[in-house]
This record gives structure tokens, sequence and C-alpha cells, in this order.
């Protein structure tokens, strides 16, 4: 399994100390005792990031600024992965990235030379000071405006989204495969020739999760979410709309990671001559975007639609897109992994649950979700009104179908396979 790369979390304390005292032991104290480690990591203000894979931690790293300067305290990992040169450049870039966040201008790290994690933080661009025991590494002026992710609406995603996405496996498995497998090992990717995607487009009727797979790509990566709604563009004048998306591509390259993602991408992007809600000079400049973004590692654009056939088709050119993936309804099997998941968070009563999958023919994930919470929800009022104590049942969940307006019909669904077939590339 993949090593996760995420945001430090208090009850990882006793995994990060031990992996602490281990190198203590080998290679002496760093520039902070470890009662001060403590204190640094506990206290909020530090960038801490940890590496785990199946729950087992296998590195960690914790700094901190002051003034213009970032200090990388710490870089530890687990003698299993002392070779793990991902690893430890992602760990690294992590902590940079958020420690330029906070304002600084370089970073410097202690090292024993030769050893431990100084050939890793050689190989991401440290060198030496004149006391051997330090390293540095300049970062851009321009990277260094505090804020900036936050500033784009930008977030770290739940590491856990993408392992609990259910219920859209051929979907997953392509979006995994294709997309996520050559970002996360560039190295084995390049060894065989693949290039890792920079963007892709996503496609499917209304309710079918594809905002949620863009997240849990974000997720699976550990790197920033960044969402451009087409919709906020409007007003302003058309020559200031465009130089507004100018310049927030130019600061969403300018992160050291980021999947971007732009939902109902029809608006910018539909055929010409149709009547759009946004101006053909915004369309041209997101268009003039794409490829510069391209230029930039570790970065991905996910674009999202519920209408690809009414995209120009100069916009869709493999140059500009990877791939065109479709997102569709969920099958039977599909319905029923996504019954299984919400009726064993809501009952201990048993379900039938081919029954409800078949009631729910042309049902999205989200409409599924409501229906389950609907059940619920009456199960809870009932006690409380009739005293009945007894959790939602089968019959409660057959009510809760019923009282529930699928998002799909038929004519959508023709709609979609059509569009599989003429648009779909991967």
């Amino acid at each position: 399994m993949q090593v996760t790369v995420r945001p430090y979390r208090p009850e990882d304390l006793g995994s990060v100390l031990q992996l602490w005292e281990a190198v203590e032991g080998k290679l002496g104290a760093g520039l902070l005792s470890m009662d001060q480690l403590v204190d640094l990591i506990g206290s909020g203000s530090a960038a801490a990031f940890v590496g785990e894979r199946d729950g087992r931690l296998l590195g960690a790293a914790v700094g901190a600024v002051s003034g213009a300067i970032g200090w990388l305290y710490r870089v530890v990992l687990d003698d299993a992965a002392a070779a793990d040169d991902a690893l430890a450049a992602s760990l690294i870039a992590r902590t940079e990235a958020s420690l330029l966040e906070a304002g600084a201008r370089k970073v410097v790290a202690p090292v024993v030379p030769g050893r431990g994690m100084h050939p890793h933080l050689a190989r991401a661009g440290y060198a030496e000071l004149d006391d051997r025991r330090l390293v540095e590494k300049r970062l851009a002026a321009a990277l260094a405006a505090p804020s900036t992710l936050a500033e784009l609406g930008g977030r770290m995603i739940d590491p856990g989204l993408w392992d609990r996405l259910r219920g859209m496996e051929q979907a997953k498995q392509i979006i995994e495969r294709r997309v996520i497998l050559p970002l996360a090992e560039p190295e084995l990717a390049e060894r065989h020739g693949v290039s890792p995607p920079k963007a892709i487009v996503l496609f499917g009727p209304p309710g079918t999760g594809k905002t949620t797979f863009a997240k849990g790509i974000a997720s699976r990566l550990g790197w920033p979410f960044i969402e451009l709604e087409p919709g906020e563009l409007a007003g302003g004048g058309a020559d200031r709309q465009a130089k507004a998306l100018a310049d927030t591509f130019l600061r969403i390259r300018e992160l050291p990671s980021a999947v971007i993602f732009v939902d109902e991408v029809e608006d910018l992007a539909s055929i010409r001559h149709e009547e759009r809600r946004t101006n053909p000079s915004v369309t041209n400049e997101f268009m003039k975007q794409i490829p510069r973004l391209r230029q930039v590692p570790h970065h991905l654009l996910v674009c999202a639609t519920n209408w690809v056939g009414r995209l120009d088709p100069a916009f869709l050119r493999p140059g500009r897109f990877d791939f065109i993936l479709p997102v569709g309804p969920p099958d039977a099997a599909a319905r029923r992994s996504i019954w299984e998941r919400y009726v064993s968070e809501i009952t201990d009563e048993v379900v039938a649950l081919d029954t409800l999958v078949e009631a729910s023919d042309l049902f999205t994930a989200a409409d599924i979700e409501f229906a389950a919470r609907k059940a619920a929800q009456g199960a809870f009022e009932r006690e409380h009104f009739d005293g009945i104590a007894r959790r939602a049942g089968t019959a409660d969940f057959l009510s809760a179908i019923a009282d529930t307006r699928p998002t799909l019909n038929a004519e959508m669904i023709e709609h979609f396979a059509q569009d599989t077939e003429r648009f779909a590339r991967d």
C-alpha cells in the first residue's frame, strides 16, 4: 500500500517520539532538545507532518518559522524506510510548503554530515553552510506570501477519503491506475515511459460523485485541493475577469503542489456558437492557462461536467487533457455497497439489502444517502413521539426511498451511454 503523508495529529505523539528517540540515539540531539520538540509540536504553531502505511508511522518532520527563516528541526525516517527517497522528499516538500505559507524566505536544517537525512536534504536542494552541521535552501520570494493557499480557498482533504469511497469501483479503479499511481510513483512511471497526467475531465450525470472523486484524488496524493467556480467570475467586466483568472492560476502554479478542480466547466468552455454565461475572453484565458499549468510539476487540473457533448472540441484535445473519464450512475453492485455502508451506520436491524437495491434503481450515491438519513430520522421521531424503541428497518428504508425523487431518469442514462461511447478517453 502507498505511503500517505499527512498533517501531524495529537494521537501520533507516541509514535513520533519513538522515531525521534531512535534517531537521537544514533545521531545525537539536534538544535532542540526532546522536551523542546514536544512543546513545539504541541503548540499548534509548528509545521508538522507524518508518513504512514497501513496505520504504521514510518516518518515524521517538524519545523517552525522565526521571522523570514524557516527551521526544519527534525526529519526522521524509520529504519525500514531509511532509503525511501520518495517518502523523504514528500515529508520535506510538505513541511517546506507549510513554512512558505507562514512567510519563510529560506529554510535551515541541522544535519550530521553524510548521515541520516543529510543525503535526502542534499537531493532536495539544500546546501551546506560554513558550519557543516547546518544546511539551507533559499525559497523564491513569490512563494513566500502568507496564507497563499487559504487565500485561494484551498484546503487539505482528509487523507482517508479515497479509501472510504465505496460503490463506484469501476471509475475508482480507472482513476487510481491512470491518474493517481503515475503521480504518486513518478520514478516508476518514468522507468516505464509513462507520463504522469496533468489535466483530466470527469463527465457524467448530476450526482454521480465527480466532485467527490476530485477530492479523493487530492486525498490520495496528499496535495492541497483548490476549487475554482466559473460562476464566481461573473461581474466586473470581461477584461477584469480574465485578469483575475490569470492571476489565480499564476498563484496556483507557485504552490509546491495542488489539485485544481473546476466544476461545471461547460460554463467556461462550451461550443463557441452556444450561449454562455461566461465571456469568451475569460474562456480564452482559461484555454491559455491549461498548457502553462501543464509545465509545472505536482499540479493536476480536474474539470467536471454533466454535459461533455457541449464542450468545445478544441478544449478536449489530447494536448490539453490526458484523459476524459466517465463517472456514471451506480449499478446494482455499487448501490448495494453504498446501502451497506449507510445501513450499517444507522441500524442493527436485519435489512433486506437486495430489496433496497432494486427499489433504488435510478438513485445516485447522494440520493441513497438522503433516503438512508430520512429513514434514520423517521425511526428517531417514532421513538420520541410514539415511544417505539426500534431502529430503522427494511420498511423504513423503503418508505424513505418512495419519498425520495431520484436524480436520474432513463433519458439521462441513455445520454450518458452515448457520451461514453463518443468521448471517453482512458
